[in-house]
């Protein structure tokens, strides 16, 4: 691998036996580089829900998020990682981190998918329930609002009994 004389940085070229020649020369790819031989540091990107419902990976525009300078930017950054080793990325993926933005997409409309299916086998089976059960389903989904609910919370049963401190004690047979 031949050196070059000179660097160009800044729109100035710089001679290669300057200290900052140097430092630019250790920052040059080598001429044998490629992404297969070096597939790391990786981006990887995880899909979200804008405010608005919609499924996005990256945005810039910060009218999206409330017109604040910047705000783009930071939802955009919270959607990317870069990982820097194989381990890393195994361990991302498992978390639902995607090689490129369009799987990421595909993965959260897949999960959405899976989500409404549930939803709507939930409101099913509602409808076989007792009228008790029902009223309970029914004020889930008013609590939950817009978002699906695709189970309802357990309301603890209350069961009778001795209340705590009562002289009502149950006797012991003796033998």
């Amino acid at each position: 691998m031949e050196t070059p004389m000179y660097l160009y940085h800044d729109g100035a070229r710089i001679s290669t036996e300057s200290a900052l020649g140097k430092e630019l020369l250790k920052w040059e790819r080598k001429p044998d580089w490629t992404p297969e031989k070096y597939p790391f540091p990786k981006m990887l990107y995880r899909a979200e829900h804008r405010k608005d419902g919609r499924r996005s990976v990256g945005e810039g525009d910060d009218n999206l998020f409330g017109g604040a300078p910047g705000a783009a930017e930071q939802w955009s950054r919270r959607c990317q990682l870069t990982v820097h080793t194989e381990a890393e990325m195994t361990k991302a993926m498992e978390s639902g981190w995607r090689a490129h933005p369009q799987e990421a997409l595909d993965y959260l409309e897949t999960q959405d998918n899976a989500k409404s299916n549930q939803t709507a086998e939930r409101h099913y089976m509602d409808a076989r329930m007792s009228q008790v059960a029902q009223r309970e389903a029914a004020a889930a989904d008013v609590m939950a609002g817009l978002k699906q609910l695709p189970e309802v919370p357990e309301q603890p049963i209350r069961r009778r009994g001795r209340k705590p401190g009562s002289k009502n004690k149950p006797k012991t047979t003796e033998a």
